[in-house]
């Protein structure tokens, strides 16, 4: 029998070990990641995922938080919170059409702004040109004028989209909300487009206040309103009607941009918030805190509300209260409309501001026209908005005390008297000779109506505001002595006052000139159109002059290209009244608790320190006192009968010339003695004379704060400005 020959093991090449090896290693990391993460899951985080699965079958629901109220500071309510019904439509249950439409408008509304504000740059430059060029309109330029205004107003009206065709479905849903709270499907679509253009994913409101009935029709019935929230919301009300109505602001959900900004970090997505006035500048206090419900829902995710789990309940927003004095807000607007009232030339629109010149706390402020605070405390139409921004209806919505600039006229003079004084040009008993007349640079300069009043030193001459006497000082300053002083009075800052939105105005120099004189010579190049024609006019508006000495003497009586806001004036008047300190002016006064007691005050420090001598202060102290009270003096007749020795009043007049409108009116004035200082400034657009309309109105307003039984409006008959 042949023997067995031994099965033989086939020895491992260095190749095949190297893959075992390799192979094996991969297992081995595999198995151990996947010990890792088993361990992870059911060691170290164990706990949180059974806390995540118990929530699995949770839900829940935000409770809005009502907003603080706003009281003034007296603690008299202002604004306050309210409950209400409200309808509204979920953005993204509505068909692509519609989102296309509102991206439509929102760009159409872009081009529109665009085109609107050149034809009103080119409108105020052809003014500019008729004032600088002291003659009246041509026919040309009146028809101009004319045509440039209705294309302003014509490209505020950029037409809403109709329906979308091909949406059965929407228009049948459009019309069963129509029936249920009485609105037409037409006004649903026009909110919803308004709505979406503005914040794209924010609820659209089609209707606050909902009666009671028919907000449980529509609750009942969510198989008929699909994409429809019906459900309670706060709303901000608003006791005083008009009053104050420009300074509150609005508050609307948070738009994409403003998410995840520093201002609203940590701010949800559908959070309403304050985007306007005080709204806006003390929203993080007003805001308050929202609230949940967390409910228990099923393995579909349907909610059951017997098994409500917890509520957390809202904390409402703290309470703002204000500097403004509700009695003298009620006294200055009524004192603003009888100004316009009183008004030769038609005036309806106008502003005026009453300041501690001391801390800066605003007493009163107002803007005419105003309009229904509530407004935007539910949905409004496109022409309610063309209402409240349009220049046909004076722009109800505009603060004119912050956001419009004027030339501030002959109440600027005290400016240039403390320019030529601190600088040297005068001292305050040196006299400059004013015969009604004088020539400089080819032209004419006169007083107001021909007034004459001979040797006059500056005291004298902030009494009977000559003209004159601050031409001269304008044509012997340098180019930047005025600009200096007027800078640090503030004007051509803003003054920092807790309101958004406020304008910086204007102190022009030669530099300025040249900059807006360049830039109108190269879009004549480019246009293509002669220099100083109307057709550059029209093409390129600006500056189309280099500066002259005749712009100095301009400003220098507060007139030509000088923008100023009534509130710069008053912070200027301000510090000559408390000798020299630029004060930061502001509305709030502290944030209070809900028994009224201040948690965090608002004292905000001086911005400077004007250094002012003694001897010039007094001097300009003096002329703004006798403007008052002496004979001749500009507001003189005004203040027949007012108690001067228990509460002085030192003020001064002023009229601008506005090239295509009548003449504007000011009055500035304060009173640093009596136990109760205050600074006011009243301003009427188309008012005429500042004594004739603007000074009586603050009479009104001073009247009412010291208490002094007046007789009503005092007009004056002083022929000066």
């Amino acid at each position: 029998m042949p023997q067995r020959v031994e099965d033989r093991v086939r020895p491992i090449t260095p190749q095949l070990a190297w893959r075992v090896a390799v192979l094996g290693g991969i297992a081995f990391v595999l198995f151990a990641v996947v010990f890792f993460r088993l361990w992870y899951l059911q060691i170290l985080t164990g706990d949180v995922a059974r806390g995540a699965a118990a929530r699995n079958g949770h839900r829940s629901e935000k409770i809005e938080a009502p907003r603080g109220d706003i009281v003034d500071r007296h603690r008299r309510p202002l604004v306050s919170t309210r409950k209400a019904a409200v309808v509204q439509l979920v953005p993204s249950a509505l068909p692509k059409a519609v989102h296309d439409q509102a991206d439509e408008y929102r760009a159409k509304l872009g081009v529109a702004e665009t085109e609107r504000l050149a034809s009103k740059w080119r409108y105020e430059a052809l003014a500019r040109q008729l004032r600088d060029d002291g003659r009246a309109s041509t026919p040309e330029e009146v028809r101009e004028r004319t045509r440039l205004k209705h294309l302003g107003e014509a490209a505020r009206e950029v037409p809403l989209p109709p329906l979308p065709a091909g949406e059965p479905e929407l228009t049948a849903l459009y019309r069963r909300i129509g029936r249920a709270i009485k609105i037409t499907p037409e006004t649903i679509h026009e909110r919803v487009i308004r709505s979406i253009a503005d914040t794209p994913f924010a609820n659209v409101t089609v209707r606050t206040d909902v009666p009671l009935e028919r907000f449980n029709f529509m609750r009942e019935r969510p198989e008929s309103f699909a994409g429809v929230v019906v459900t309670d919301r706060y709303v901000r009300e608003y006791p005083r009607g008009t009053l104050a109505a420009q300074l509150f602001g609005t508050v609307s959900e948070i738009t994409d941009t403003q998410l995840g900004t520093p201002k609203f970090k940590g701010v949800k997505q559908g959070t309403r918030i304050g985007q306007s006035g005080l709204e806006a500048q003390y929203d993080k206090f007003l805001r308050g805190v929202d609230g949940a419900t967390r409910f228990k829902v099923d393995a579909m995710g349907a909610r059951d509300d017997e098994r409500r789990v917890l509520v957390t309940q809202p904390q409402q927003g703290q309470r703002l209260r204000l500097t403004l004095d509700l009695d003298l807000q009620e006294t200055g607007e009524r004192a603003l409309a009888q100004a316009m009232a009183h008004s030769e030339h038609g005036a309806r629109a106008g502003a005026f501001v009453a300041m501690d010149p001391f801390t800066g706390e605003v007493f009163a402020m107002g803007s005419a026209p105003s309009f229904e605070a509530s407004v935007f405390a539910r949905p409004f139409t496109e022409s309610k908005w063309r209402f409240l921004t349009s220049d046909a209806t004076h722009a109800p919505l505009l603060n004119r005390v912050t956001e419009s600039v004027y030339p501030s006229a002959s109440t600027f003079k005290p400016v240039t008297a403390f320019a030529a004084l601190e600088s040297g040009l005068i001292t305050p008993s040196r006299e400059l000779e004013d015969d009604g007349h004088w020539e400089y640079g080819g032209r004419d300069y006169q007083n107001a109506r021909e007034a004459r009043f001979g040797s006059l030193n500056v005291s004298d001459a902030l009494k009977v505001s000559s003209d004159i006497f601050f031409f001269k000082l304008g044509a012997q300053a340098d180019d930047r002595v005025i600009q200096r002083w007027a800078e640090r009075f503030g004007y051509g800052h803003r003054t920092g006052i807790d309101l958004p939105g406020e304008r910086a105005g204007l102190v022009p120099d030669r530099k300025w000139r040249q900059v807006e004189f360049a830039k109108y010579r190269a879009c004549t190049e480019r246009e293509n159109v002669p220099r100083g024609t109307m057709e550059a006019l029209i093409a390129c508006g600006g500056v189309e002059k280099e500066w002259t000495g005749g712009d100095n003497l301009n400003l220098a009586v507060g007139q030509g290209d000088l923008q100023a806001t009534p509130m710069q004036v008053a912070v200027a008047y301000a510090a000559i009244a408390n000798g020299g300190k630029l004060v930061k002016p502001h509305l709030g006064q502290s944030i209070d608790d809900a028994n009224g007691v201040p948690i965090q005050e608002f004292r905000p420090n001086p911005r400077r320190t004007i250094e002012l001598d003694p001897r010039d202060r007094q001097a300009v102290l003096d002329g703004l006192r006798r403007a008052a009270r002496e004979e001749q003096g500009t507001s003189a007749d005004v203040f027949k009968g007012w108690p001067m020795k228990r509460h002085p009043v030192y003020g001064k007049t002023g009229t601008a010339e506005r090239g295509v409108n009548p003449d504007q009116a000011w009055y500035a004035c304060f009173v640093k003695d009596g136990g109760r200082p205050i600074v006011v400034v009243v301003t009427v657009e188309r008012g005429g004379f500042g004594a004739a309309t603007a000074a009586p109105a603050a009479r009104m307003i001073l009247a009412q704060w010291f208490g002094v039984r007046d007789r009503g409006f005092h007009t004056g008959t002083s022929v000066t400005r």
